[in-house]
C-alpha cells in the first residue's frame, strides 16, 4: 500500500529489505501509483509531498533496475545450463 507521511515505504530503504523478481510486478504497480501522488501534489503546488515521493521513486526505480539485472543474468544462465 502506498501511503505519504514520514515513514513513506521505509521497506524501500531498510538495509534488511530482501525481495526477488517474482515481487517485479508489484513494485512496478506501486512505482506507478507513486508517479500519480507526484503528478496530484505538483498540480496542488504540494512540493514537499512531491520531494518526499521522488525519493520512493528512486529507490523503486533501484530496486526494479536491481531485480531486472539478476532477472537477466538467471535467465542467461539458464539458457546457457
Amino acid at each position: 500500500m502506498v501511503k505519504t507521511g514520514p515513514h513513506t515505504n521505509a521497506c524501500l530503504t531498510c538495509p534488511m529489505f530482501i525481495t526477488t523478481a517474482k515481487s517485479l510486478p508489484h513494485h512496478r504497480q506501486q512505482r506507478q501509483k507513486i508517479l500519480q501522488i507526484i503528478s496530484a501534489a505538483e498540480a496542488r503546488g504540494q512540493q514537499r509531498l512531491v520531494e518526499m515521493n521522488q525519493q520512493v521513486l528512486g529507490n523503486l526505480d533501484h530496486i526494479i533496475t536491481g531485480l531486472d539485472q539478476d532477472d537477466d543474468t538467471s535467465t542467461e544462465a539458464a539458457d546457457a545450463g
